[in-house]
């Protein structure tokens, strides 16, 4: 286990694009952080540059308290997970969890042991003498994570490693991964597009967009105190609502140099005592999820997203009022994006 520290992190590209900059982050000792945010934003990139895969081009990694800029992949202590997995497909899955150790000449009894007493860890006991093809994707992934864990590194580095799997393979091995990092205690970033693997997994998470932290917090202050207009229409699905002036004109609400953004889950069919202003629209969607229905209105060539309780009597392309609390409203300077206390 190791902590793992960016100070002012940059990464420029020959032409002098900017994939990262001044990327500043600590990552405690065994904590598992997820890092998320939309394709291209740099998410890959970071985690190259902490496995030495890439060159930074200005800043301070350290590992362990090491500064390790200089210092080549096989010696950060680390271990990457990717994607693809990335196993070696004429190997069998107990050639591939002792290939690490072999090529540095650990004794065959100790590969031995430590192999099986993995295998068992990650229910991959029976599937020892396999070959990949031979293997669901779930059971790739173990693999690969196994892989890893061999190495005992101070850092794992996963690489949007559930991206391949199906949904309900993905839940399943989201579970599995939070419970093997209790178990192991060991310090793991995540790095997912999916923002709620990023959520669900992440003891903190780090939004990133442009190259740029937007905000680093625990997952529901994420959620509940977005620090920006990005941060507050990226996490949530469906994303935040954000409100022009045409939307407000009954809620008595300045929307001149401010953007208003409420939750799709903070908007109600019926008022109450709490909730006394409404926007109101042409229903043009409704999509049942079973005990939740999602509801679109819209006003102008704009569109709100609502998530109510099942309600038969919704008709298409009726007018429909949405309720909800001033308190519930997010405010954004329209300038910078900055979100707006009190």
């Amino acid at each position: 286990m190791a902590r793992l520290e960016l100070q002012r992190v940059s990464k420029l590209l020959a032409n002098r694009q900017v994939v990262l900059q001044d990327i500043d982050c600590t990552v405690n000792d065994g904590e598992l952080i997820s890092v998320v945010g939309p394709s291209g934003c740099g998410k890959s990139t970071l985690l190259r540059c902490v496995a030495g895969l890439d060159k930074i081009t200005s800043g301070d990694i350290r590992i362990g308290g090491q500064r390790v800029n200089d210092l080549p992949p096989q010696q950060r202590n680390v271990a990457m997970v990717f994607q693809n997995h990335a196993l070696y497909p004429h190997m069998t899955v107990y050639q591939n969890l002792a290939f690490g150790l072999r090529v540095r000449r650990v004794a065959r009894a100790i590969v031995d042991a430590r192999v099986r007493r993995t295998a068992v860890r990650l229910g991959l006991e029976a599937l020892l003498g396999r070959y990949p093809r031979e293997l669901s994707g779930g059971q790739r992934q173990r693999t690969a994570l196994g892989r890893a864990m061999l190495r005992e590194p101070g850092v794992f580095l996963l690489d949007e490693p559930l991206s391949s799997l199906d949904i309900p393979l993905r839940a399943e091995m989201r579970r599995e991964l939070s419970a093997l990092h209790t178990a192991l205690g060991t310090t793991m970033v995540y790095v997912t597009h999916d923002q709620s693997e990023a959520l669900s997994l992440g003891q903190r998470v780090v939004v990133l967009a442009d190259g740029q932290i937007q905000q680093i917090d625990t997952p529901d202050g994420i959620y509940k105190e977005p620090s920006n207009r990005f941060v507050a229409g990226f996490v949530g699905w469906p994303p935040m609502n954000f409100l022009d002036g045409d939307w407000l004109e009954n809620s008595g609400l300045d929307a001149h140099c401010i953007d208003y953004g409420i939750r799709p889950e903070r908007l109600l069919l019926q008022p109450s005592s709490s909730a006394d202003a409404f926007i109101a629209g042409r229903l043009e969607r409704i999509e049942s999820f079973g005990g939740e229905w999602q509801v679109e209105i819209s006003r102008n060539g704009s569109r709100v997203i609502a998530r109510v309780a099942p309600n038969p009597e919704l008709r298409r392309d009726n007018e429909l009022r949405l309720w909800f609390r001033r308190e519930d409203l997010y405010a954004f300077d329209r300038a910078t994006g900055r979100r707006l206390q009190g």
